[in-house]
């Protein structure tokens, strides 16, 4: 649409101004240039003849510009033909070889920039899924530790109590063990004691009672005197 709108304006403008007009109009210029500098040296020995000849060009000027149109504003339709025909030429050309390259040249670029975006995107979105997935094995070991800190804790209080509970039964143990020897201690010495004081108690019976104790009389005093001894539990 560009080179549509681009086309039409240099086709209006060809066919208004043509080059041919400002060829023209440059020529003339210049030939009025050198006819004033011819005059001007002719009329140098003679200022009537001069005076006379400057009215005289005066006048054919004044008529002469009263009569033409400036050649800038004239139409020339071969002109603007031959113009348009030019102007076509190069435009075709343009079209068929140079406007391509362009085109293509514009085309390249900017799919390099899409494919480039394009690039970039991804880069960022992987790099928001390693952000993700370090983040969430971040937050998974430190589940795990606290987890694994947890059973520790709790493994070393449970084995704290089984200590202890172990403890105190093998101190129960130990003194339940020890209230048994004191017993048996204790009864082994009663024993001996009255093993040793049998005979003795028998031979002092004896000569008290003026006869032989029968051994269950010999029972029933080492009984009681096993009453009378005071006990320490």
């Amino acid at each position: 649409m560009s080179m549509l709108k681009t086309l039409l304006l240099a086709c209006v403008l060809v066919l208004t101004v043509p080059a041919s007009n400002f060829a023209s109009a440059a020529d003339e210029t210049e030939a009025g240039q050198a006819q004033a500098t011819e005059t001007h040296g002719t009329v140098e020995g003679d200022e009537v003849h001069a005076d006379a000849e400057g009215e005289h060009d005066e006048a054919g000027h004044g008529g002469h510009d009263s009569s033409q149109m400036p050649p800038i504003l004239s139409f020339d339709p071969g002109a603007a033909v031959a113009n348009l025909a030019i102007f076509l030429g190069v435009f075709l050309i343009l079209a068929k070889f140079v406007w391509p390259v362009i085109l293509g040249g514009l085309k390249a670029r900017e799919d390099k920039i899409h494919s480039d975006l394009h690039q970039a995107q991804e880069a960022n979105e992987k790099a928001q899924q390693i952000l993700a997935d370090y983040e969430k094995k971040v937050a998974e070991a430190s589940a795990e530790a606290q987890t694994i800190l947890a059973d520790a804790r709790k493994d070393a209080q449970s084995n704290a109590t089984r200590i202890v509970d172990e403890a105190k039964a093998e101190a129960a143990r130990q003194s339940e063990r020890a209230q048994a020897d004191i017993e048996t201690a204790k009864k082994v010495a009663l024993a001996e004691i009255a093993d040793q004081t049998s005979a003795v108690a028998m031979s002092v019976a004896k000569q008290v009672v003026g006869r032989e104790l029968q051994p269950s009389d010999h029972a029933d005093l080492i009984r009681n005197a096993l009453d009378q001894i005071p006990s320490k539990n």
